[in-house]
């Protein structure tokens, strides 16, 4: 059990100093549920900024240009899941998180203007936020 603290403690630290050193990244996280998985790849990625990295959900592995190790923490860590697509941020330190799963489905099924799901998008990646190195 002290060995596993121990190591927690560790992995704790290099996802810290992970985060610094890739402070400023900005990404956009989406997974393989089949209705969905072709809409956001031929509406939405397609419109993100250059500078915002995917990770990409298939099933349980993450891929991405990030390790698997920090993709997959970086997913365990969500705090509010309320479901993909999440827009995540690095600052500080710290992972700002957006889920857009409302949004996205209100466009895919109710047939609201995606126009709103960009607006939610371009707002969060624009928008800073006050935060503390923890």
């Amino acid at each position: 059990m002290i060995s596993d603290h121990i190591e927690k403690k560790k992995n704790d630290k290099l996802y810290l100093e992970y985060l610094l050193e890739i402070d400023g990244h900005k990404l956009f996280c989406y997974n393989n549920r089949r209705d969905c998985q072709e809409f956001i790849e031929k509406y939405i990625i397609p419109t993100l900024p250059s500078e915002v990295k995917l990770i990409f959900l298939d099933g349980r592995s993450p891929k991405s240009d990030y390790s698997q190790r920090f993709a997959s923490t970086v997913l365990y860590k969500i705090e509010n899941q309320v479901g993909f697509p999440y827009l995540l941020k690095v600052q500080n330190g710290t992972v700002l998180e957006k889920s857009v799963n409302n949004e996205l489905y209100n466009s895919l099924n109710q047939g609201h203007d995606i126009q709103v799901l960009f607006n939610v998008m371009n707002k969060f990646y624009q928008e800073e936020h006050d935060t503390q190195i923890p």
